[in-house]
């Protein structure tokens, strides 16, 4: 049976043991069996996405599993913002007020990528509900000053070129060079620039001109999944995930840091602290599904060190800072007299490569407008703290004039209404997600996810080689490889 194949099968009770799983029980004779015969013990490192499915994966096969995680809590860059949220470096709540938001408000991935791709299955298998995002036609681009509709410009000749380049990343066969240098060599005119910069270097974690045009055509034409883009309706994306991996999820250990990984024996050896404690465990085999910028700081020391392969895969590939601002408003001004009312995205901004109007569908009220800023500007923007919100509002006003820096809300201590998720600032993810640099191609991710010796195995999205990185799917999917690779080592 396939590996897609399997994954839509998968659902919510799976390592509890309720069912027999379809997957499971349809496998042909030399895929792995419900449960297996093995004494030993599988670390897990990290409670992200990948970490909880290859955690999930291995409880469901019957074998014991330690689930590590550094912080103090599940998701990794996953988060959704609630009234338990508990404080973190990254994360700034600038007022007790609450948002007037009715719907959940994500502050990491917000966004379901594709109605047949992984994450999507296991919405549909927990029954989540979900809504449209709705089409292109309700997106706005500010270009040299001026703000355009999307029926205003659909037929503008440079629009058109820009978006072809875009929709046809995948066909991309020119030189190995940064996205910026393909759509100058292409000819597209450069004042669509920081609207293509929205399109591409932000979907991917940087700028156009930090990205490998090459690396992401050479993934990207391995993708199988439709366009279809979703949001929850009701659930937050972290309930999702902990229904999704429920069994997982009781394994967690939190606040346990693992610095160093040994493997230089017949086990391998962890060691790190636990809530501050000196902490080390023997296992058999290890799972590291720590995020890139993680890996490439040698925030975990290897013994011996990584294979020549992997570091060079990790100079091939970097992780930029990414912010996440949901600003609250008196009113909906972005509606007010408008022809259509359904605002979807803002692109063209100075200082955040979109905006989005994250209520669409899901809220009659949609006051709330969420910015991701990734790349230098959040290199920049990051240093300021909270004074990044007039920086932001003034952004805003070249769409609205006047309109955003008036309308902000504010509570009774005369303090805007913001929330900030600087992940560049969170100590054990450090980032957005990671990217190929000019020079580089699939071959480095594939270096990235090879495992050392049938004893530390790699996933995450930065693993992911199917053109599903940066995404939950890509999270998914790189869970998934690395728990049947550690199968395939249990049972050789």
């Amino acid at each position: 049976m396939k590996r897609r194949i399997a994954l839509k099968h998968i659902g919510a009770g799976l390592s509890a043991g309720l069912i027999l799983p379809a997957w499971l029980s349809s496998c042909k004779e030399d895929d792995p069996k419900p449960q297996i015969n093995y004494k030993g013990t599988v670390a897990v490192i990290g409670a992200g996405a990948a970490g909880l499915y290859a955690a999930d994966y291995l409880l469901s096969k019957g074998v014991k599993v330690l689930l590590f995680e550094a912080s103090d809590r599940i998701g990794g860059r996953i988060r959704s913002l609630r009234p338990i949220e508990k404080p973190s470096p990254g994360l700034i709540v600038n007022s007790e007020t609450p948002l007037s938001s009715d719907f959940p408000v994500e502050l990491g991935a917000d966004r379901i990528l594709g109605s047949n791709a992984s994450w999507s299955k296991f919405i549909d298998l927990n029954n989540i509900a979900t809504v449209p995002l709705g089409g292109i036609e309700h997106d706005r681009y500010l270009i040299d000053g001026t703000v355009f509709n999307y029926a205003a410009i659909q037929n503008d000749p440079d629009f058109v070129a820009a978006k072809a380049f875009t929709d046809n990343l995948a066909t991309y066969n020119g030189g190995n060079v940064s996205v910026a240098d393909a759509l100058n060599t292409a000819g597209i005119n450069p004042s669509f620039n920081p609207v293509v910069n929205g399109w591409i270097g932000k979907q991917y974690g940087t700028q156009n001109d930090r990205l490998s045009a090459f690396g992401l055509a050479d993934g990207l034409n391995l993708n199988q999944r439709d366009d279809v883009q979703l949001l929850l309706s009701k659930n937050p994306m972290n309930d999702a995930l902990r229904v999704s991996f429920a069994s997982a999820v009781e394994k967690v250990q939190y606040n346990t840091v693992i610095t160093n990984i040994d493997y230089t024996g017949d086990k391998v050896i962890l060691s790190g602290t636990k809530s501050g404690e000196a902490f080390t465990v023997e296992v058999d085999k290890v799972i590291v599904t720590v995020p890139l910028s993680v890996l490439k700081d040698g925030d975990i020391n290897f013994t011996p060190a990584l294979p020549a392969q992997k570091n060079q895969a990790l100079t091939r590939m970097d992780m930029d800072p990414t912010i996440r601002v949901v600003l609250d408003f008196r009113k909906n001004f972005w509606q007010d007299n408008e022809a259509d009312p359904e605002l979807r995205f803002l692109y063209g901004g100075t200082e955040a490569a979109e905006y989005f109007n994250s209520g669409l569908g899901r809220s009659d009220v949609m006051k709330t407008l969420s910015a991701t800023i990734t790349g230098a500007k959040a290199e920049a923007l990051s240093a300021l703290g909270m004074d990044m919100v007039p920086v932001l509002l003034s952004d805003l006003d070249q769409f609205f004039p006047d309109q955003a820096t008036t309308n902000i809300r504010k509570d009774m201590g005369g303090n805007a209404i913001v929330v900030i998720q600087d992940w560049g600032k969170e100590p054990y993810i450090k980032g957005g997600v990671a990217y190929l640099k000019p020079g580089a191609t699939n071959a480095d991710r594939e270096n990235l996810a090879a495992s050392i010796g049938d004893k530390v195995f790699f996933a995450g999205e930065a693993t992911d080689t199917q053109g599903e990185f940066g995404t939950i799917n890509g999270a998914l999917q790189s869970a998934e490889r690395a728990a049947l690779e550690v199968i395939a080592a249990i049972t050789a």
